[in-house]
């Protein structure tokens, strides 16, 4: 099940620097490209707001 953000993002960027697949778009709340995501959950463990879980 591929990791979504919720809209307690703050745009902070530590989820796009771990991501192994560039699978995170910037933006005012980031985006994850669902058929990118392989699941590792990389950016949930970095996530200072917790904005980051399974669908």
């Amino acid at each position: 099940m591929p990791r979504w953000i919720s809209d307690s993002c703050i745009a902070c960027g530590s989820c796009v620097e771990v991501c192994p697949v560039d699978c995170i778009s910037e933006g005012d709340i980031y985006v994850i490209d669902e058929d990118s995501c392989i699941d590792c959950g990389a950016c949930e463990e970095v996530c200072p707001t917790g904005a980051i879980s399974e669908r």
